[in-house]
């Protein structure tokens, strides 16, 4: 695993556990940071690992 991706798991493991918890004082909010998180990791993902534009 590269060092990008070392940190980039690290940072998105650290922002989901503030999104835990945030959950349980405001569920609604945290659902949506959750969810935001997730759209984000998805992104990240698929910017790293597929093949870039010529």
């Amino acid at each position: 695993m590269k060092e990008n991706h070392k940190r980039a798991a690290i940072l998105f493991g650290v922002l989901a556990v503030i999104a835990i918890l945030i959950l349980f004082i405001n569920a609604s909010f945290g659902k949506g940071l959750l969810l935001g998180l997730l759209l984000a990791a998805i992104i990240y993902i698929l910017r790293s690992f597929l093949p870039k534009r010529q």
